[in-house]
């Protein structure tokens, strides 16, 4: 009788932590809106659900997805997993949002096993660098790009140049060709532009204006130190690129249409801003295109292009840590299948087995982007990111569009990002550090 009693306790006490585990546990996913994404998205969540029937997953797709997102983890409302911009992962960080990868509950062994997936050594941290803060990783990318410039093939033929041999290799060179490619009416009004920048938004003042600093051997922002150098003669340079795109050469600006909704339309010859998730649209609209590197400065000290950025799935760290565990778990199914998001929407997981496969080899988009990859970085990465853009974005408008002196501007500019910083600094240390 004691016997059986015994087994019985055994038996029970053996069952409780699987009872437990088995809990019912629901988590909240939040992504933007990739059309192209989403049906993957919902058959690896279905899947995911069915592999664990304690788990259900609420899947949103969120409109203003980056105010949405803020708004909602600041007021302790936010999804469990949510997938981030990384020019927000210095802010989301200092804020206290983001939970530590569990290597474990994505079915590693150790961190380091997380970091091997994306390559071995310098590789795996390079690709990582994106959500990682004082040697912690927070997240894992479902969507790493970065930039190239395609050329409209039968405009550069028209003008009487080949692309594959006669696209420039430096800035200095591309407004060359860029004269030669633009087309005016008897007016002297653009009809065709040879190149323009994309001036939509202030997030490219650190995708594509920074980078071209960073060649010339600076950044706008020092993350370390929380401070800004902003009115130096490597900015000033490439300010006046800029400025010269628009006011010396007459080759575009920001009252033109969009650079990449004009490249579609069959009225820029050259754009530098699409990713390898731009090629659908061109595809669509009946563009021949091809793919070049990112011009660098003659003189370049820093052989690198314009920025690499990325999407990473986060979990939120004021979620239970039953649901924090489960969402772990969800973030390895969703970035479980690099070959499916890249053919079928154009998202690029940079999983090292999957570049070693016959179909990755294969693709005939992605090696310029893979070697921009290897040569460049992720843009800075800090709290204040976008009061700091539209500081420097208004500075760029009252040089380039307002005529006013590039040295006062950019005096004026740098005072007023000093203080944005120094407020963010004094943000994270009151909050412990991040």
């Amino acid at each position: 009788m004691k016997v059986r009693v015994l087994l019985i306790l055994l038996i029970l006490g053996l069952l409780a932590p699987l009872a437990q585990a088995q809990d019912p546990v629901t988590v909240t996913l939040w992504m933007h809106n990739h059309t192209p994404r989403i049906a993957i998205d919902e058959e690896l969540i279905a899947e995911f659900m069915e592999e664990n029937p304690h788990i259900t997953v609420e899947y949103e797709i969120v409109e203003d997805y980056f105010t949405s997102l803020q708004t909602a983890l600041a007021a302790g409302a936010g999804p469990d997993v949510f997938n981030q911009f990384t020019l927000y992962n210095g802010q989301f960080y200092a804020q206290g949002m983001l939970a530590q990868v569990d290597p474990v509950a994505m079915g590693f062994q150790t961190i380091e096993d997380v970091y091997s997936r994306y390559g071995e050594g310098f590789i795996g941290e390079r690709v990582l660098a994106g959500d990682t803060f004082n040697g912690e990783l927070y997240g894992i990318p479902t969507e790493l790009s970065n930039y190239a410039c395609y050329t409209n093939d039968d405009m550069w033929k028209e003008a009487g140049l080949d692309p594959a041999t006669d696209f420039p290799t430096t800035w200095e060179g591309l407004v060359d060709a860029a004269l030669q490619l633009t087309k005016r009416d008897e007016s002297g009004a653009l009809v065709q532009r040879g190149y323009d920048f994309n001036w939509a938004s202030p997030i490219y003042i650190f995708l594509h204006f920074d980078p071209m600093v960073m060649q010339l051997g600076d950044s706008m922002i020092d993350t370390t130190t929380y401070t800004a150098d902003i009115n130096n003669e490597n900015v000033k340079r490439v300010m006046q690129y800029w400025y010269d795109i628009v006011n010396t050469h007459e080759l575009g600006g920001p009252q033109y249409t969009n650079s990449r909704a004009a490249f579609n339309a069959g009225e820029l010859a050259t754009e530098c801003t699409f990713g390898n998730w731009g090629t659908p649209g061109m595809e669509a609209a009946g563009i021949n295109y091809s793919i070049h590197n990112i011009p660098r400065w003659e003189d370049a000290v820093n052989d690198l292009g314009f920025a690499t950025y990325a999407y990473y799935l986060q979990v939120n760290a004021d979620s239970p840590p039953e649901v924090q565990e489960a969402g772990w778990k969800l973030v390895a199914k969703l970035t479980s299948e690099p070959e499916r998001y890249l053919n079928e929407a154009a998202l690029f997981q940079p999983v090292a087995e999957y570049l070693e496969t016959e179909d990755f080899q294969n693709n005939e988009i992605m090696p310029v982007f893979l070697d921009e990859l290897y040569r460049g970085q992720y843009h800075p990465i800090f709290a204040g990111y976008a009061e700091v853009g539209d500081a420097v974005n208004r500075a760029r408008d009252r040089i380039i569009l307002g005529g006013e002196d590039m040295d006062v501007v950019l005096q004026e500019a740098e005072d007023e990002v000093n203080a944005i910083l120094e407020r963010a600094l004094a943000d994270i240390e009151a909050a412990g550090g991040g």
